[in-house]
């Protein structure tokens, strides 16, 4: 049934693509209590996917073998084909997702053209055994499949899934008040959705932190002031496709004054990007990021969390966490040279001095009193080596482990590969790639190389200008043909 019921909305989501004017009221269907809601423009997406005759006609085949040899299920499939609107569905309209509050449950809600051709394509379905009989209750059609809950009136459908308990049939009046909602109520009456309709992209996502459960939350927000309200902590994002690349901007939308606050101090303690690191390493690395930091005002701003400031003070690791923040002001790197094959990483940070790695000679008593499973060794001038016979003593997962750390030419470095301290790159650099030449002045800089994998893909990147907005790019080799038209090749639809 769960395989059936994946196929079916796999199927139904590329009928949506195939055949592709908001303003309708079906949008105060949209919850009242929405963490995140995605607006999403099928039309654009359809023609920039260049779907066509035979990539429908694809669908159709793959549709029709899940329901079966019934011929009046195949019949409706055919006519879904030849005129998107039989399925009952205003295929023109935006589609939206959604997700409440402590993600307790998701849902899509679209535009009902025609209530009774939603009921024939349900009784398909229903014959197929792949949903529950169509039941009528509060002024809407409601019925159940696998474990999500459909149900629809004259003007919208919506369908809807649990994600942290209860089953589907529990969502039945949540529905139904949904498809019930005036205007004035509901999430198409707030702000936020004004600015989701402002915005130009084909896909607009708007989310707040009350997304997360609560128990992700309390460690996030341990020590913060009560103050803080989630809901006032948003983004607005748009992605959209473009010949060659992907394009997505994510705006802080943030009127919590805490949040405000906290995110204005660690403004201060970081600078913009010198790029000192892209000489280091080789044009084909796997993944680079970096920023400049002064670790000293990290330190301080740290040290403001009541939480953070305990630990530091009554840490059973005798280090001087003080000295080791504040000889850290400039960029500071972490690279992962080729995760597809290794989990090497190493990472760099300008150092003002080197005095602070004297702290870690006083951990070698404490080393000492573990019989071995432990070992803190010297390797030459300002350099040592960290093994652990099983890293689970230390939470840091399980197995062996060895770390390298020290300084050289003025920069802290630590690794898990000690041959990838001070190696420099024999050809061009990441300096030389279409992104390097980006890099300085940036307040955060990432990028990954897809150049390893299949599929024509180049290299994705991750920006962030002022600290607050995030620029990310994702390019493809072929520069010509529009990204979704090739991502859609690559899984072979």
């Amino acid at each position: 049934m769960r395989r059936y019921n994946v196929a079916i909305w796999v199927g139904i989501f590329m009928l949506l693509l195939a055949s592709c004017t908001d303003g309708s009221k079906y949008v105060l269907a949209l919850p009242d209590d929405a963490a995140l809601v995605a607006s999403v423009n099928l039309k654009t997406l359809s023609q920039k996917a260049g779907l066509n005759n035979e990539k429908e006609k694809s669908v159709a085949r793959k549709l029709k073998a899940v329901l079966g040899s019934d011929l009046s299920s195949q019949e409706l499939v055919d006519k879904i084909i030849q005129n998107p609107s039989e399925s009952g569905i205003a295929l023109e309209d935006n589609i939206y997702f959604f997700v409440r509050k402590q993600a307790a449950s998701a849902g899509v809600l679209a535009r009902v053209s025609s209530r009774s051709a939603v009921a024939d394509l349900l009784e398909a379905f229903h014959e197929q055994q792949l949903c529950g009989a169509l039941r009528e209750s509060g002024g809407c059609t409601w019925t159940v499949m696998g474990n999500t809950l459909i149900a629809y009136s004259d003007i919208a459908l919506v369908a809807m899934t649990p994600l942290r308990q209860g089953e589907a049939k529990d969502l039945q009046y949540q529905a139904e008040r949904l498809l019930r909602q005036k205007e004035g109520e509901g999430f198409a009456s707030t702000p936020d959705y004004q600015k989701m309709m402002e915005s130009k992209g084909d896909i607009v996502t708007l989310a707040s932190l009350e997304l997360l459960p609560s128990e992700y939350v309390t460690p996030l927000t341990m020590g913060v002031s009560a103050e803080l309200k989630l809901k006032d902590v948003k983004a607005l994002a748009t992605l959209s496709f473009e010949n060659g690349k992907a394009v997505a901007d994510i705006i802080p939308v943030i009127t919590d004054g805490v949040m405000n606050d906290l995110l204005e101090k660690q403004l201060k303690a970081c600078s913009v990007l010198k790029g000192h690191y892209l000489d280091t390493f080789s044009s084909n690395t796997g993944v680079w990021m970096a920023m400049n930091i002064d670790g000293g005002q990290i330190f301080s701003l740290l040290n403001e969390n009541p939480t953070m400031r305990r630990q530091f003070k009554t840490s059973m690791i005798p280090l001087d966490f003080a000295a080791i923040f504040n000889a850290v002001k400039g960029d500071v790197t972490i690279v992962f040279p080729n995760p597809l094959r290794s989990r090497d990483f190493i990472m760099y940070a300008d150092v003002v001095n080197r005095d602070f790695l004297q702290t870690f000679e006083a951990l070698k008593p404490l080393v000492a009193m573990s019989g071995g499973q432990v070992k803190l060794l010297n390797k030459g001038q300002d350099a040592y080596e960290f093994r652990a016979v099983d890293a689970a003593m230390l939470n840091l997962g399980k197995g062996p482990m060895a770390l390298w750390f020290g300084v050289k030419d003025n920069r802290f470095y630590l690794t898990n590969n000690d041959q990838l301290v001070g190696k420099k790159p024999l050809g061009w650099s990441l300096r030389d790639t279409e992104w390097g030449g980006g890099v300085t002045g940036k307040r955060f800089f990432g990028a990954v190389n897809f150049a390893g994998m299949t599929g024509g893909l180049g290299y994705l990147t991750a920006e962030s200008p002022d600290g607050k907005n995030i620029h990310i790019e994702w390019v493809m080799k072929d520069k010509q043909v529009n990204v979704l038209q090739q991502l859609v090749q690559i899984v072979g639809f």
